[in-house]
């Protein structure tokens, strides 16, 4: 009795710590998976990256890593920016849609390269010059190019820059993702029609910067009131040049009245009415 009571005493106890083995093994995955997993994921993603970088990749999220078990061919509408990282302003619709001539050139533009006002011509060097980062030495591919072609039109930006933009007063709202556009506020506006020295300049997603219009400028250079059936033929020539494998980027202005949007213009809220865009 005594050997039988022992035995089946061992065995109880046997039984015992399987059951707390277990129970401490359910508790660790239920405690450790829910936290660590997340952990898990991004360790294994940040691998994935640093391989795909391995083979020249860049993958700016690493969501995007999750179910990519490898690639072989990557397609992007930018052109160039995958072989040379080198963009080339081509086309352009001012007042007109127009093809730019000797468009890989370095010599300046003669007047019968394209057709093109003063006007414009004035605007469009200020809102290069001035709502674009960076030189021709140090800007990004498309700023880059804007800055080349404005300048093979005899334009000094640099001379621009520091006429209009101040260090101390400088007002500008950067370009982001969700924005799609890049704006800011010029000073020492000697032609601003509401007599004020303050100019807004905007430059952007084609689609986005034309919404927020309610005029265009013809090939006078003569703001004209953007109707319905203008608008359609922007958007028209907009999806024409996205055919065409072209980045395409609208630039627009406002001449801004004294204490619009605020003193400093720290206020000004784009897209809204107050704010539709010459």
């Amino acid at each position: 009795m005594e050997a039988e009571f022992y035995c089946g005493g061992y065995i109880l106890g046997y039984i015992k710590d399987l059951l707390g083995y277990y129970i401490v093994g359910v508790a660790i995955i239920v405690v450790a998976v829910p936290e660590g997993l997340p952990l898990a994921v991004m360790i294994s993603l940040s691998y994935s990256i640093s391989k795909m970088l391995e083979d020249q990749n860049f993958v700016k999220r690493l969501s995007s890593c999750e179910i990519m078990g490898g690639a072989n061919n990557i397609c992007s509408d930018k052109t160039g920016t995958l072989t040379k990282n080198q963009m080339t302003w081509t086309q352009i619709w001012a007042g007109s849609d127009t093809k730019i001539k000797n468009v890989d050139g370095s010599e300046p533009f003669v007047t019968s390269d394209f057709l093109f006002n003063d006007k414009t011509k004035g605007l469009l060097a200020q809102a290069v010059s001035c709502n674009c980062v960076g030189t021709v030495d140090d800007a990004g591919a498309t700023e880059l190019a804007m800055l080349k072609f404005i300048k093979r039109c005899g334009v000094d930006y640099e001379a621009i820059r520091a006429k209009h933009l101040f260090k101390d007063t400088l007002l500008r709202f950067p370009f982001d993702s969700s924005r799609k556009r890049m704006s800011t506020v010029l000073e020492q506006i000697e032609d601003n029609d509401k007599g004020y020295n303050k100019r807004l300049h905007v430059k952007g997603a084609s689609e986005i910067v034309l919404a927020t219009c309610s005029h265009y400028l013809d090939n006078d250079g003569t703001a004209q009131p953007l109707d319905d059936v203008k608008k359609q033929e922007f958007i028209d020539t907009i999806e024409s040049y996205a055919k065409q494998a072209l980045r395409t980027i609208a630039f627009a202005y406002k001449d801004l009245a004294e204490n619009e949007g605020g003193p400093a213009h720290e206020d000004i809220q784009e897209g809204s009415k107050i704010y539709d865009i010459e």
